[in-house]
């Protein structure tokens, strides 16, 4: 009963092979992260479900043409060109919701992950401020998520290193699963994310799920210690390897900061950095731009943080500006600063 948006109940064919996506992988699947897979594998049934979904809502004919971009860790962009290859195929023919579809790829703009906020994130955060050209310093973008993290290292406008590692979110998490008893990812997620580093026993009663008072105490308690320990060691991995991969013959002059895990540990992110003796841009701009755009949508589930990267790229795709945003006195502001 009831009519599903077509991203929540996204399927693909291609070839011999069908694909469920997303949500209705998750609920009716049972699908897993999976962590330890290349990206790009699961992004070609990904692509598909999301060029699909926009057809159908956007009642677009079943052929048209089509400029795609796409972020990819550091240590999977130089399967790009693979990539390409293989999404131009599969888009070439494929069934979305039982509905034929036939799309050219007209162009592939690839690039690595913090791409995206290091094109359209150098923004001017407020009146008076200046930008210095980025062919003239040092910038290092920083992107943290909930499967890895990314380092790009921008010498006067030249990458000149990069660095993808496995210490995302996901590595916190799987800790405090190690510490509890029958934890669901789903469950412990949003909890740890909302409270932050001051989790309180009362946030924590939701996921005792013992029903005899004396064991729930008891069990809040072992939640709550395995929490601040997963915590703490996370922290310490984290920064240890921020530290190996940042240069260190080399003057760092900005920072740019950003994904769903650098807000959870801003302070302790910006405590580290500000030893760097470099300007920090937590992309709070572009995030604006994004809740402004999207509204609840995406401020409901703090989705901003997560989206900056695409949101920077999509821009990019465009060659055009960011849109506008209102100042305190309501008065429409533009930004033309463009760092490529």
């Amino acid at each position: 009963m009831g009519q599903a948006n077509p991203e929540d109940s996204a399927w693909v064919k291609f070839g011999e092979t069908y694909f469920a996506v997303g949500f209705l992988a998750k609920k009716n699947f049972h699908t897993v992260h999976c962590l330890e897979s290349l990206k790009v594998d699961s992004a070609i049934p990904q692509a598909l479900a999301l060029v699909g979904s926009v057809a159908l809502k956007k009642a677009l004919p079943t052929r048209f043409s089509l400029s795609l971009g796409i972020l990819l860790p550091w240590n999977e962009f130089r399967d790009r060109e693979k990539f390409e290859s293989q999404i131009a195929t599969a888009l070439a023919d494929y069934t979305f919701r039982g509905h034929r579809l036939s799309v050219q790829l007209e162009s592939l703009t690839a690039l690595p992950e913090g791409g995206g906020i290091f094109a359209r994130g150098r923004v001017l955060e407020r009146t008076g401020q200046k930008l210095r050209n980025p062919k003239e310093i040092t910038i290092a973008v920083i992107m943290l998520g909930y499967r890895n993290s990314s380092i790009l290292v921008i010498e006067k406008g030249e990458l000149t290193k990069g660095a993808t590692g496995d210490f995302g979110f996901a590595r916190m998490i799987e800790k405090v699963q190690t510490f509890t008893s029958g934890q669901k990812v789903n469950v412990l997620i949003p909890i740890i994310c909302q409270a932050r580093s001051r989790l309180g026993k009362r946030a924590l009663e939701t996921l005792a799920r013992s029903h005899r008072t004396e064991l729930r105490h008891k069990e809040v308690e072992e939640i709550a210690d395995a929490i601040a320990d997963a915590r703490a060691e996370y922290v310490a991995l984290l920064q240890n390897w921020l530290l190996q991969h940042l240069p260190s013959q080399t003057k760092i002059d900005e920072f740019i900061i950003s994904g769903g895990t650098s807000r959870y540990l801003k302070k302790e992110l910006t405590d580290l950095l500000r030893g760097f003796n470099a300007s920090l841009n937590w992309c709070v701009s572009l995030e604006e731009r994004i809740h402004n755009t999207f509204g609840d949508t995406v401020g409901n589930h703090s989705l901003e943080y997560r989206l900056a990267d695409v949101y920077g790229l999509f821009y990019k795709l465009l060659n055009r500006p960011l849109p506008r945003l209102r100042e305190t006195t309501g008065e429409l502001i533009d930004v033309h600063v463009r760092a490529s």
